[in-house]
């Protein structure tokens, strides 16, 4: 382009500028695992000269200039007490999704009642061209923090793509074909998945819809009130106004599955090893390790102290300690002591950074969904044990294509445990496999995070121009629940009519023939 015309174009207003757009990223929920995936994100609008209000309660060490970190309280202790996972992990699916809005409403509730920073952000005057919120579950009263301070509404999910998220966005899971984050089956169902299926996606959307209205609805006009509040839209209305939906979901690390127009995949977008380097003891026990290494991590979630009770911490144990293979182990306090050079036990690791060494063999893994993205981004073979949720799900795919076997708890012996680590070991297929995710994985026009940026920009330019409409229609709209009872109503009808003028003519046949028989006897 002739560098007049650009000229002329950038101050005539036909080149818009993005930088130094004023955002609102609002995220309170305590979870390490969700935090990891919002903060690169943060820091990359930052660098491309945006001002970040960040509300964290795991603030990041040196921010680059134009992030402000506001640090929240971390409830997850409170509201986490007597929380068992074995509780969730047979429960139903229509109350798997009410216990989420539990555990994240709880969140909300003691943010906005009794955190100081939060409090002030509602009796605040800053103005903000666009609010960043997690999406959706339990966090749909959040996004009234666009209404108070209008501006665009961007959701980002720490998860893949998940009914309620789908009904929202106006392209409803189909479940014939598409997936959930609470079924292990593929996207090639039988007959019998698609029923299981269906009866997931259908549990999802119902008991969403009803936290939506019975508690979401009501617990935001409770905690969320500002000036104008009164006169605010439905939660309904506020969600379908969302102009942007970052999902933590990519062909490389799940099933493919199709989105709305304002659904970007960005999954991946928290790796970065270099993030995450190795102090020097952790580097020097992988660097002597003729053998290689093994990392055990049930993730920052679950409790090992709990899932390894039973005599499964031992079993464990067992069969470390007759490895050659070195074995870095994330553990909890209530654990026993391990002292063997050959095992290494904290209750805090470099993920990423072990995950991305030369000498590591295999990853022991929950199977969450951060965890495996960052194992497909590392090429790295896994043992899964998924415990509940999507972790069923994540595994299931890793084992499909062929970079991990899947293994139960109650499942776990040292027989089965040896067996499986030796197979993972020493066939070279695992490896293989996880190497080709890998290309897969980094096969991409752009990073994960600057894709994410990239669209934020684009919406700070554009509004609302990727949102389908079905995003703010009804549901019975939606569905075509409206067109499908007029078509029944008008087929009833007609069946009604034809049965009705059925019955007349042939009253009327039975009349005459009645009437012209004794005519005709007379006759005779």
């Amino acid at each position: 382009m002739n560098l007049s015309i650009f000229v002329l174009l950038s101050l005539s207003g036909g080149w818009q500028c993005t930088s130094g757009a004023r955002i609102l990223a609002f995220f309170p929920m305590p979870w390490r695992s969700h935090q990891n995936v919002f903060r690169p994100l943060m820091k990359e609008l930052a660098l491309r000269g945006h001002q970040v209000d960040f509300f964290t309660n795991l603030p990041m060490n040196n921010p680059p200039k134009g992030l402000n970190q506001k640090v929240v309280k971390d409830w997850q202790g409170e509201v986490m007490k007597g929380y068992k996972e074995e509780d969730v992990a047979n429960m139903i699916t229509f109350n798997v999704q009410r216990n989420l809005v539990y555990y994240c409403g709880r969140v909300l509730d003691l943010t906005f009642e009794h955190d100081q920073v939060s409090k002030d952000l509602l009796n605040s005057n800053e103005t903000y061209d666009l609010v960043l919120t997690e999406y959706p579950v339990a966090n749909e009263p959040a996004a009234y923090l666009a209404h108070k301070f209008k501006a665009l509404h961007v959701g980002i999910m720490s998860f893949t793509d998940y009914p309620w998220a789908n009904e929202l966005s106006g392209l409803p899971t189909n479940p014939s074909y598409m997936g959930n984050n609470l079924s292990p089956s593929s996207i090639q169902l039988n007959f019998w998945e698609r029923l299981h299926n269906t009866y997931i996606s259908i549990s999802i959307v119902l008991a969403a819809y009803y936290d939506l209205y019975a508690v979401q609805q009501p617990r935001a006009d409770r905690i969320l009130r500002y000036e104008g509040w009164e006169n605010r839209p439905k939660l309904t209305d506020m969600m379908a106004e969302t102009a942007l939906i970052l999902m933590n979901s990519h062909p490389s690390t799940g099933y493919p599955n199709p989105t709305a127009p304002h659904v970007k995949e960005i999954s991946g977008m928290h790796i970065d090893p270099e993030s995450q380097p190795l102090p020097k003891d952790l580097q020097d026990f992988m660097d002597d390790a003729p053998h290689g290494v093994i990392f055990f991590s049930l993730g920052s979630f679950l409790n090992p102290a709990q899932l390894l009770a039973g005599g499964k911490f031992e079993i464990f144990l067992s069969v470390f300690r007759k490895l050659k293979q070195k074995v870095m182990w994330k553990i909890a306090p209530g654990l026993p002591e391990v002292k063997d050079p050959n095992i290494r036990v904290q209750t805090w690791y470099p993920q990423q950074g072990i995950l991305g060494h030369k000498n590591l063999k295999m990853f022991i893994t929950h199977g969450g969904l951060q965890s495996t993205i960052e194992a497909i981004s590392s090429g790295v073979p896994c043992l899964g044990i998924p415990v509940f949720f999507d972790q069923l799900k994540d595994v299931a795919f890793m084992e499909k294509i062929g970079m991990a076997v899947g293994l139960t708890l109650d499942a776990v012996t040292e027989e089965t445990l040896s067996k499986t680590i030796n197979e993972i070991l020493f066939n070279p297929k695992y490896r293989e496999n996880a190497l080709k995710q890998k290309a897969i994985f980094e096969d991409r026009p752009k990073k994960p995070v600057e894709e994410a940026a990239y669209w934020i920009e684009y919406v700070l330019r554009h509004g609302q121009i990727l949102r389908p409409a079905s995003a703010a229609m009804p549901f019975y709209q939606v569905y075509l629940l409206d067109v499908a009872a007029t078509v029944i109503a008008a087929i009833l009808v007609l069946f009604w009519l034809t049965k009705k003028v059925t019955r007349t003519l042939l009253s009327i046949i039975f009349a005459r023939t009645s009437n012209t028989v004794p005519a005709n006897k007379k006759l005779n």
